[in-house]
């Protein structure tokens, strides 16, 4: 079969006009029933104004059916008057998430999307956060008797490095430690004790709190992500991302 009949029969199944119908495709070619099917079961090349027919009912570029791209939108059909198609939206989606990643590796701040498609992409692994790492903190898997939260790593560029001033492991322990808010180190422990169940945990939070060691209050709105992930040993850590809101 020729690289044009496989992508034919792949563009007609994966059209959502004609889901894999041949006949259907048939009749809107102005043929009858049988003739796609008969064209992809002998290897017959169909004349080129049915072959362009072909690429307005299924969506796709000639280029594509020809073999000279593996893209099913061809980007100049943007020049047309008409809709943007379902193929064309999912190649613009591809795209976008090829820059975002590239942006996110380059060094760029990373969103939510992005921390949960790493925690899918790699398996909920740790390792697979490695090009990320002076964004968020990691924490230690709290348990049922554990009272205060243990940090196991502080990035430089996280929201608690950027609100405290410092990336210190020490300085963020001591505050969430000997935080005078008794309520709060619960509700922390809390959070971090239901991520550690095995889903993401993500919440609005609001700290107006006077930090041990500061002289001023912390006000903070921001969105916290809470990840599972598991660690080389074997053991279970919390990555903790969180983004100001204002």
């Amino acid at each position: 079969m020729s690289i044009f009949h496989e992508r034919l029969a792949k563009a007609i199944d994966n059209s959502s006009k004609f889901g894999g119908n041949r006949a259907k495709l048939s009749k809107a070619l102005g043929m009858s029933p049988n003739y796609v099917s008969t064209v992809l079961s002998t290897g017959t090349n169909p004349n080129w104004d049915v072959v362009v027919k072909i690429s307005n009912e299924l969506g796709v570029s000639l280029g594509y059916l020809a073999g000279t791209t593996s893209q099913p939108f061809d980007i100049v059909d943007l020049a047309d008057d008409g809709p943007i198609t379902d193929q064309a939206l999912r190649f613009f989606d591809r795209i976008a998430g090829s820059l975002r990643q590239a942006a996110v590796m380059r060094g760029q701040e990373p969103t939510i999307d992005d921390m949960m498609a790493l925690w899918y992409r790699f398996g909920k692994a740790e390792s697979g956060f490695a090009e990320l790492l002076e964004w968020f903190d990691i924490y230690d898997a709290p348990t049922e008797d554990d009272q205060h939260l243990r940090v196991l790593r502080m990035g430089s560029h996280s929201l608690a490095a950027r609100t405290l001033g410092k990336s210190d492991i020490r300085s963020l322990q001591y505050a969430l430690s000997e935080v005078p808010d008794s309520d709060l180190r619960q509700r922390l422990v809390t959070a971090y004790r239901k991520a550690a169940e095995g889903d993401p945990v993500l919440t609005e939070e609001y700290l107006d709190v006077l930090a041990p060691g500061h002289a001023e209050k912390i006000r903070l709105d921001y969105l916290r992500l809470l990840l599972p992930v598991t660690r080389a040993d074997g053991g279970t850590s919390i990555v903790s991302y969180s983004k100001a809101l204002r």
